[in-house]
């Protein structure tokens, strides 16, 4: 028989099918990679559970609260209403006494049928997969409870651009999917840097409005990240000029020049893991799943398109440049700026076959 405290969480889908039916389970642990996701669904979860005197039947704790005091809130009737609801964030499972765990447990084991608890995880993080004993434990007890386990994981790049085009629509905007994109691309793929993002751009557009590229690139905050990644496609499309002005623009925000080296670097990287993975007769989502791309999974096609016009010396070249420009930062021997400028035309050189 399958182990289910280390496989089985509750699906996305079964979580909002649980709030739209309003058939609470009396407990809940929720973690997972997408904090924005996990926040939006606890105060669902507290829409759902209470709508009337929410001062006396909302009791929110974090992982600094004594746990009897927790014990206390779950254990208490609701007022004038048939349920309430207590939520814990951030509980040190993995640091808390004896005597602190067990009286978890107790309280677990003796859940009253008027209360649901809610115990969600924003700043720790648990690997879904090797949850490790302590958790594994927690997440047994909550279960014996009656309770569900849900892990809400990152989202694909498609999933992100449908929850964009939808979030345009409740904000009576357009976005087509190319663009929707083009702002995970060029901002981030995190959901509450994108959301913040879109707000600005329905804003800008206005009621009925039409967001393209164009407006993203006038509006949105570019990462840092996303930066530096257009200073490695300036250069390899051979335009150095392009690439030196991004630079620019990133030293202007003082960014630090081996951050930038970095991320500059792992666009050959990109390349050479492509070319690795074609050797051997790998596909491009296997890449992505053993490397971890994930939302980033996009910069393996771009890596695929920039394979094609390099030979392996290319490649070879570019890995060593990079490396030489790494030593000469971490050394100190030239000033961060002029070492990137020089890397910058070594692998426009490099990349017009010119070496």
């Amino acid at each position: 028989m399958q182990d289910k405290t280390k496989t089985a969480y509750l699906s996305e889908s079964d979580l909002r099918a649980n709030l739209k039916s309003g058939n609470l389970a009396p407990c809940y642990l929720i973690f997972g990679e997408e904090h924005y996701l996990i926040k939006t669904y606890v105060e669902k979860m507290v829409k759902t559970a209470v709508s009337a005197f929410e001062d006396f039947n909302i009791s929110r704790f974090d992982g600094k609260t004594p746990i009897q005091e927790v014990y206390d809130a779950v254990q208490s009737f609701p007022m004038m209403t048939d349920r309430k609801i207590v939520t814990l964030c951030d509980y040190p499972f993995d640091k808390a006494s004896s005597a602190e765990a067990e009286k978890l447990y107790e309280m677990l084991s003796d859940m009253p049928g008027t209360t649901v608890f809610v115990m969600w995880f924003e700043t720790v993080e648990i690997n879904p997969k090797k949850p490790g004993d302590k958790f594994s434990k927690l997440m047994k007890a909550v279960r014996e409870a009656g309770g569900e386990v849900c892990c809400l994981g990152r989202r694909t790049e498609g999933e992100i651009v449908k929850m964009l085009q939808s979030g345009a629509a409740r904000r009576l905007c357009r976005i087509d999917a190319s663009a929707a994109r083009y702002m995970i691309e060029t901002c981030s793929d995190d959901l509450s840097t994108l959301i913040n993002e879109l707000e600005k751009l329905c804003l800008f557009v206005g009621e009925g409005g039409y967001i393209t590229r164009e407006e993203v690139d006038k509006i949105c905050s570019r990462s840092v990240e996303a930066s530096v990644y257009n200073v490695s496609k300036a250069v390899l499309r051979g335009d150095l000029q392009g690439a030196c002005k991004l630079l620019d623009d990133l030293f202007y925000m003082n960014t630090d020049p081996a951050y930038i080296l970095t991320f500059l670097s792992s666009a050959y990287v990109d390349i050479y893991r492509v070319f690795a993975a074609r050797s051997k007769g790998l596909k491009q989502d296997t890449i992505a799943k053993e490397f971890g791309y994930g939302n980033l999974a996009f910069r393996l096609n771009d890596a695929e398109r920039n394979m094609r016009k390099f030979s392996e010396q290319q490649i070879t070249d570019s890995l060593k440049c990079l490396s030489k420009c790494d030593e000469m930062i971490k050394g100190s021997r030239v000033d961060g700026r002029t070492a990137l400028e020089k890397t910058l035309v070594e692998l426009t050189v490099i990349a017009q076959g010119k070496r």
